[in-house]
């Protein structure tokens, strides 16, 4: 299991993280008697870059969602390497198919850069399911969303051109994207690994992208300027 480093205390920060959780993702779209009843029985948790929220094979023991920071999802290839497939931002919630179908986690979540997360333990659940089992509805609404999300994904590996297949990353990426200023923290070697393909081809299908205006490359970030022009050129 998982340890919970710099448990935070403060009043401040327990009602921002609440704000943020009932604005976006999964928890935004529950009652407001189920948010209160589920952020009630949790807390918050900080985790440094390159720390374990979970790890690929550990037994469930609650949910996380994700108040600040970025987290890289992992699985598990074919030849024993942990693959990075995506990334998530404030609002996103794991956790919920190992718990309720009471297997072990399928997939890892790391911290990239400081995180501060939000985490139910399976026993405050447990007690809320028993209680009302009806509620088990919302969670299979989350299940359903990150298989989504997985689907997706999956999409955007089968397209066989480099450059489309960056562009609709790109837009993936965008839309889940909270930074008021437009810019997203991505390597170009993380954008190389989502998308399976190589970092040269990378760093020429970005080079390409910002000459036609469509992004703006920093060093480790970048930015969609036209969204439009985006989705035209991942089109083909």
């Amino acid at each position: 299991m998982t340890a919970f480093p710099n448990q935070l205390s403060s009043r401040n920060a327990r009602d921002e993280a609440r704000a943020v959780l009932e604005a976006r993702g999964w928890l935004a779209g529950r009652r407001a008697d189920l948010r209160a009843d589920l952020l009630d029985g949790g807390r918050l948790v900080d985790f440094d870059s390159g720390e374990t929220l979970h790890g690929l094979g550990d037994p469930p023991n609650g949910l996380y969602g994700l108040v600040s920071g970025v987290v890289r999802i992992l699985i598990p290839g074919e030849n024993g390497e942990v693959i990075t497939t995506h990334r998530a931002e404030a609002g996103f919630w794991i956790g919920d198919l190992a718990l309720f179908s009471e297997q072990v986690r399928l997939v890892g979540v790391v911290a990239r850069g400081p995180v501060t997360a939000f985490f139910l333990p399976r026993s405050h659940l447990r007690k809320l399911v028993q209680a009302r089992p009806e509620i088990m509805r919302d969670f299979y609404a989350l299940t359903h969303q990150n298989m989504q999300t997985a689907l997706r994904l999956l999409a955007n590996l089968s397209v066989t051109r480099a450059n489309c297949r960056i562009a609709l990353r790109l837009l993936h990426i965008a839309d889940e994207a909270r930074h008021s200023d437009g810019w997203i923290e991505l390597a170009q070697e993380e954008l190389a690994e989502h998308t399976a393909v190589s970092l040269p081809t990378v760093q020429r299908c970005l080079r390409q992208l910002s000459e036609t205006g469509a992004i703006e490359v920093g060093y480790g970030r970048l930015r969609l300027l036209d969204r439009t022009r985006l989705f035209e050129l991942a089109s083909g």
